[in-house]
């Protein structure tokens, strides 16, 4: 059998020259020899050096912050849809041209001109917390626009916020003084208020700032018809606003009410008609189309069609829940009625009236554990509104005496009524 043997060890060769031993003191000469050289001339080498070294960091950064960075979207340009928006804003759509105006503002956030016609689009649309919001952007936009400042003020005061609505409007006065429009939103915060006085005052100032400001004379006409009576003059005042702007929704609503309170009920339907037909979503034009339909004409179905609408675009609108329970009361829909009125309930609503209706309803149905909290507070925003009413306030104290539950005075009255036995 043949065995591989391993190769025999032989021992290692010394040579008597190394090359090992040569390269090494070469190679430091060398390095000494050029580190030199580029000390020597580091004024030359020194800024090409860096740049270079500069360059490869700022690769580095690059890549670093854009590797989890998303794929930037492409931004439109808001020009085509503005233009779209103020053709169908001129001719009276405010729906349509809110939502063109609402859809450039996302990619023109700090344009306060849109933001302005977003806020009165949506005072004009029935949605007056939606116009605050959209109003404290156009504040923010540009703070020094008297013109953000004023439709801030008539936002503040449709969401029910006078005393708000008049300091925006001071502000507005501040950066302009004298402009008709902050005026006129004053004015009519002063009227919301029950100071008819400093409205007229106010109203009187705007109009010789501006004779021909649709705002001013708008105010002018509520102010002519619900303060002074002078219904004439207030006719006058919706006709020069109607004019100067006739696209604009709300002056059509308020002038139909107008119509509707002399007994002009084809009028008034035919204006509210009119602001339907390019904006079926209007939610103050529906509601006063169902309070004429059932007021003027007793039409009960049409009527409630147009409060269903109402509700359909906002389920939360005080003034369609109200109304549309009222009607289902008086039709004998109890469970109908009872329905609106809870809902009407669970909204912020101040209003007195709406919980002595929501009372009743609760009554009817056998439900006075809900009716007498309901009673009790509306009872105390009664005593507490500007305006007073003894009728009311004697139904109050009905329902909750046929509820078997005392009239409980809120504190600051049961003292005032206290010291006054006492000092007797």
């Amino acid at each position: 059998m043949y065995l591989k043997v391993p190769k025999r060890y032989k021992k290692q060769r010394r040579h008597l020259f190394s090359m090992r031993r040569l390269w090494l003191p070469l190679i430091t000469v060398g390095v000494v020899v050029i580190g030199w050289q580029v000390y020597e001339r580091r004024e030359q080498l020194g800024p090409p050096i860096q740049a270079a070294i500069n360059n490869v960091l700022n690769q580095a950064q690059n890549t670093l912050a854009t590797a989890a960075a998303p794929t930037p979207l492409p931004t439109s340009d808001p020009a085509e849809r503005v233009t779209r928006a103020n053709q169908a804003w001129d001719r009276g759509a405010i729906e349509e041209a809110l939502t063109e105006y609402q859809a450039a503002s996302n990619s023109a956030p700090n344009n306060a001109m849109l933001h302005q016609r977003i806020t009165l689009g949506l005072v004009m649309q029935g949605r007056g917390e939606d116009a605050v919001a959209a109003a404290e952007k156009a504040v923010t936009a540009d703070p020094y626009n008297p013109d953000s400042w004023a439709l801030r003020a008539l936002a503040l005061d449709r969401a029910d916020r006078p005393e708000e609505a008049i300091a925006s409007a001071l502000q507005a006065l501040w950066l302009s003084p004298n402009r008709a429009n902050a005026l006129a939103y004053m004015a009519e915060a002063y009227l919301d208020l029950s100071r008819p006085d400093l409205a007229q005052e106010t109203i009187d100032r705007a109009l010789t700032a501006d004779p021909n400001s649709y705002e001013a004379n708008y105010v002018n006409a509520l102010i002519e018809w619900n303060v002074n009576y002078a219904l004439d003059t207030a006719a006058d005042a919706f006709e020069i606003a109607s004019a100067e702007a006739p696209n604009l929704p709300y002056i059509a609503v308020d002038r139909a009410w107008f119509e509707w309170s002399l007994g002009n009920y084809d009028v008034a339907e035919e204006l509210l008609a009119s602001v339907l037909e390019l904006n079926p979503t209007n939610l103050d034009a529906l509601y006063a189309m169902g309070y004429l339909y059932y007021q003027a004409y007793g039409d009960r179905d049409q009527a409630l069609d147009y409060l269903e609408r109402c509700l359909a675009a906002d389920n939360d609108n005080i003034s369609c829940l109200w109304y549309r329970g009222t009607i289902q009361n008086v039709m004998g829909d109890q469970a109908g009625a009872l329905a609106s009125f809870r809902a009407l309930m669970q909204t912020d609503t101040q209003n007195p009236r709406h919980f002595l209706d929501a009372g009743r309803a609760y009554m009817n149905s056998g439900d006075c554990a809900s009716a007498v909290p309901t009673l009790q507070t509306g009872y105390e925003l009664e005593l507490a509104a500007p305006v007073y009413n003894p009728d009311r306030e004697a139904l109050f104290q009905e329902y909750l005496a046929d509820c078997g539950a005392p009239v409980v005075l809120p504190q600051a009255e049961a003292t005032e009524e206290a010291e006054a036995e006492a000092g007797a």
